[in-house]
C-alpha cells in the first residue's frame, strides 16, 4: 500500500480521536474554563508576541471551522430526517412549491438541502408573480427567477400594485419610497435598486427569445422606466402569448397594438390602462384593422382611459367574432354611437360584459338606444352592463349640457326583461354632487 494513503488513514484516525475526546466533555461550563486556562498557558510559553498572536488566530479559526462543520452536519441530518418523514412525494411537493408565492418559495428553499433541491426545479417557477404594493423587486431578481424557470416559464406578472384590493385595470399614483428588496438567493450589489427598469424583460429576449417563446401570460403594472421599444422587443419573441395586461406604463398604445398584431396571433385577452403621463395618441384605423386581422381569437378587450372614436371601436367590436368582454371605461372620446345596430351582429351578440363607466362624452340618447335594443332582444348574451358616470351623461354636443337624472332611459324595463342582468347606472343627482 502507498505510504501516503497509510499516513492519511493515520491522520484521519488521529483527528477522529481528538474530536471524540474533545466532544466527550460533559461539563461544558468547566470545559470553557479549562480551555481558557490552557490557552493562557500556551500563550505564556510562547517564544514571542507574534507566536502568541498566531496561536490566538489559530484558535479563532479552529472555532469557526468547528462551528461551520456542526451547522453543515445539522443541515444534512435535517435533510435526511425530512426525506424520511416528509409525507409528499417529490413531484407533488414540486407542484405545491409552484403554487406558493416566490418569496415564500425562497424561504422554504433556505430551510434544508432537501427543500432547496426541490425548489430548484424549473416547474416551481413556471408561474412567476412578483407584484408588490411598493417597489421592492429589481431586474436582477427577475432575471434570476426567469432563468430558474427556463423553458418551463408560462406566466410572468411584474410591477407595483399599490392596493391589493384594487382591480387590475386601475392606475394609481405610485410611492417611490426606497424599500428593502427581495433577495431570493441572488447577490445584490450596492448599485442595484429596488426598482424595475426597461431592461427587466431582457431575459425573455436572450438566445433568440428561447425563454419567451412559450410564455402564455404577461402582466405589467406601473413600471415607470419601461418604454415602448423595450416592450415591443419582448412581444416580438412571445408568439404563444394568450393574455397581455399593461397598466400604468408610459408606452405608446399604437406601437404595442401593432406589435401584438404582428407577433401574438394566439392572444385571447388584451387589457390596457393608460398611465397618468399619457403618451397615447388617438388610434388610427389601420392599427385597429391590423389588430382585428392579426388576433382573430381575442375574446376580451380592455382599453381604459384612452382616446378612441366610436367608428374605430365599431371596427374592433364587429371585427372580433368571439368578443365577450369589452371595457372602454374612462374613454375621453366615446359617445356610444358605436352601439347602434350592434346587438344582433356577430360582434355584439356574444358580448357578456360591457363597461362604459365614466366615459366623458357618453350621450344619454345613445345609452337609451342601447337599453331599448336590450329590451327588444338584442345583445342576448349580455349579463353585465356598467353605464355609470360621475360627470353625468351628455345631452348635446355642447359639453356644458349634462343629464343627471334621465327620463328616457328604460332602466326598469331592462331589469324586468332580464332580472339576471347586473345593470349599473349610478349618476350624481345634480351638478353640485359631481366629484371634483
Amino acid at each position: 500500500m502507498d505510504s501516503r494513503f497509510h499516513n492519511n488513514d493515520n491522520d484521519d484516525n488521529h483527528v477522529d480521536h481528538v474530536l471524540h475526546d474533545f466532544l466527550a466533555f460533559s461539563d461544558l461550563p468547566s470545559l470553557a474554563l479549562s480551555l481558557s486556562l490552557s490557552l493562557d498557558r500556551l500563550l505564556q510559553s510562547s517564544a514571542s508576541f507574534s507566536d502568541a498572536d498566531h496561536l490566538v488566530d489559530r484558535a479563532s479559526t479552529m472555532g469557526s471551522i468547528l462551528l461551520e462543520v456542526a451547522k453543515h452536519s445539522y443541515r444534512n441530518r435535517a435533510s435526511v430526517h425530512n426525506s424520511l418523514t416528509w409525507p409528499l412525494p417529490p413531484d407533488l411537493t414540486i407542484k405545491v412549491f409552484s403554487l406558493v408565492d416566490k418569496s415564500s418559495l425562497c424561504h422554504a428553499a433556505a430551510t434544508c438541502k432537501l427543500f432547496r433541491n426541490w425548489a430548484k426545479d424549473p416547474f416551481c417557477y413556471s408561474h412567476i408573480d412578483l407584484r408588490t404594493p411598493v417597489p421592492k423587486v429589481n431586474d436582477a431578481l427577475v432575471a434570476t427567477i426567469i432563468h430558474r424557470a427556463g423553458k418551463a416559464l408560462r406566466s410572468l406578472m411584474l410591477g407595483v400594485v399599490p392596493d391589493a384590493t384594487t382591480s387590475s385595470g386601475s392606475c394609481q399614483p405610485l410611492s417611490d419610497t426606497p424599500r428593502k428588496c427581495y433577495s431570493c438567493g441572488h447577490k445584490r450589489s450596492q448599485k442595484d435598486s429596488c426598482h424595475l427598469t426597461r431592461c427587466c424583460l431582457n431575459p425573455l429576449n436572450a438566445d433568440g427569445g428561447a425563454l419567451g417563446a412559450l410564455l402564455r401570460k404577461l402582466h405589467l403594472y406601473n413600471i415607470g422606466q419601461m418604454d415602448s421599444p423595450s416592450l415591443v422587443e419582448t412581444l416580438s419573441v412571445c408568439p404563444s402569448l394568450l393574455d397581455l395586461e399593461i397598466v400604468g406604463l408610459d408606452v405608446e398604445l399604437g406601437r404595442i397594438l401593432s406589435s401584438v398584431s404582428a407577433n401574438c396571433h394566439l392572444i385571447e385577452r388584451f387589457a390596457f390602462a393608460a398611465s397618468t403621463t399619457g403618451r397615447n395618441k388617438i388610434l388610427n384605423i389601420q392599427t385597429c384593422s391590423h389588430l382585428v386581422a392579426g388576433c382573430p381569437h381575442l375574446t376580451s378587450l380592455s382599453l381604459r382611459g384612452i382616446r378612441i372614436h366610436d367608428y374605430k371601436v365599431r371596427i374592433l367590436v364587429k371585427g372580433f367574432q368571439k368578443l365577450k368582454y369589452l371595457d372602454f371605461s374612462r374613454s375621453v372620446s366615446i359617445t356610444g354611437s358605436f352601439l347602434r345596430n350592434l346587438g344582433n351582429s356577430k360582434g355584439g351578440n356574444f358580448l357578456e360584459f360591457l363597461n362604459l363607466r365614466d366615459c366623458m362624452h357618453l350621450k344619454e340618447m345613445e345609452v337609451a338606444r342601447l337599453l331599448t335594443a336590450i329590451i327588444a332582444g338584442n345583445f342576448k348574451s349580455l349579463v353585465h352592463l356598467d353605464i355609470s358616470n360621475r360627470e353625468g351623461l351628455g345631452l348635446r354636443t355642447d359639453r356644458q349640457h349634462m343629464c343627471y337624472s334621465s327620463s328616457i332611459m328604460p332602466v326598469k324595463e331592462v331589469l324586468d326583461t332580464r332580472p339576471w342582468m347586473r345593470l349599473m347606472v349610478d349618476y350624481p343627482s345634480d351638478r353640485s354632487n359631481r366629484d371634483p
